[in-house]
């Protein structure tokens, strides 16, 4: 009889925990973030303080796994995936899908220049989020998914074996690079070559490439002054990358929630800018170190570049103006006022 009664009531327990936890997990919001880089880069690190920031500040309600290293799908698939449903949140590459989002590809023209500082990563980013805010245009482009923050990254510089200090010096010469920078190679008569960084420092020690457009956290990180010669800092370009979520995942979130997660969105693209100046001053340390050359243009020299950038603007709009996006001029106009004004 008392086997019987100990029985019933340790079988009570079991179902009585499992019960609890399976009320515990219906109440928690268990959320898949995928993302394409190391989990101890800058973006990493970022986007994982947010989602811990996030489990802590609602106490459990909301949980974050994440995938870092492309593990679930390659930055390239990272749109579709999210509308699928294989994750919840990723980054998106601008650069990869501005075939598909050619408005948000604004962000991308190689002649609007931001300031390469905390502070002017920190306003690239919100100015992102004010475009798609201002224009319905663009809210229509992104309307398949939910945009919750947007990280913009540092300058692109040119790296090179021998001097470059114009756009004509390029003539013949093979650079790594892809996008916008891809086609201004091939305008002053040089070959653009794709390959994805890891690879560009055996393709620049055998020759493959005479040079890469890339970043100095790159440089830092592959060693690359073991290859190049030259530095030129002249900015070609960023990449603005927005962490965006599946749409009826966003749905489900308790609108107090989402106020959060926008909010701590933000904060992380700010930590994500400190990170990514971090591995530039890196960079720079490592080729001074290493005896190599960075070259600082005048304003004069300078301004040569701008001007052979310019064509990329009317490149832009008229790609716009074919898929009848009437309001490019307005979105160009106003990214270009908020650049210039986060020079003041």
């Amino acid at each position: 009889m008392r086997i019987k009664l100990w029985f019933s009531i340790v079988l009570s327990l079991i179902l009585l925990v499992g019960l609890t936890s399976s009320v515990l997990s219906a109440d928690t919001i268990k959320l898949k973030f995928a993302y394409s880089a190391p989990d101890f880069s800058p973006m990493g690190k970022a986007w994982e303080w947010w989602g811990e920031e996030l489990e802590k500040q609602t106490k459990g309600k909301i949980e974050v796994e994440y995938y870092p290293f492309g593990s679930l799908f390659r930055s390239k698939s990272a749109v579709d995936n999210i509308l699928k449903g294989t994750a919840d949140i990723s980054e998106m590459s601008i650069k990869q899908t501005a075939y598909q989002y050619p408005l948000l590809s604004v962000t991308l023209v190689p002649s609007v220049r931001w300031p390469n500082t905390v502070e002017g990563m920190e306003e690239g980013g919100l100015a992102v989020m004010k475009l798609i805010d201002e224009f319905p245009s663009i809210q229509k482009e992104v309307r398949s998914f939910k945009v919750l923050s947007v990280l913009m990254m540092e300058d692109f510089y040119l790296y090179t074996k021998k001097k470059v200090t114009k756009p004509s010096d390029l003539k013949g010469m093979n650079i790594g690079s892809g996008g916008s920078q891809a086609a201004f190679v091939r305008g002053q008569g040089g070959g653009a070559v794709s390959i994805i960084t890891p690879k560009a420092y055996m393709n620049l020690k055998t020759g493959v490439i005479d040079g890469i457009i890339t970043v100095w956290g790159a440089v830092g990180g592959f060693k690359f002054w073991e290859v190049t010669n030259y530095g030129l800092e002249v900015p070609m370009g960023r990449s603005a990358i927005p962490v965006i979520m599946n749409l009826e995942s966003w749905n489900a979130i308790p609108k107090d929630l989402q106020k959060l997660m926008m909010e701590l969105g933000e904060k992380s693209s700010a930590i994500g800018a400190k990170g990514l100046l971090g591995t530039t001053s890196a960079g720079i340390a490592g080729w001074k170190k290493a005896g190599k050359t960075i070259q600082t243009p005048s304003k004069e020299e300078l301004a040569v570049w701008m001007r052979a950038f310019q064509p990329f603007e009317k490149a832009w709009l008229d790609n716009a103006a074919k898929k009848g996006l009437k309001d490019a001029p307005a979105i160009l106009k106003r990214w270009k006022e908020m650049a210039a004004a986060a020079w003041k």
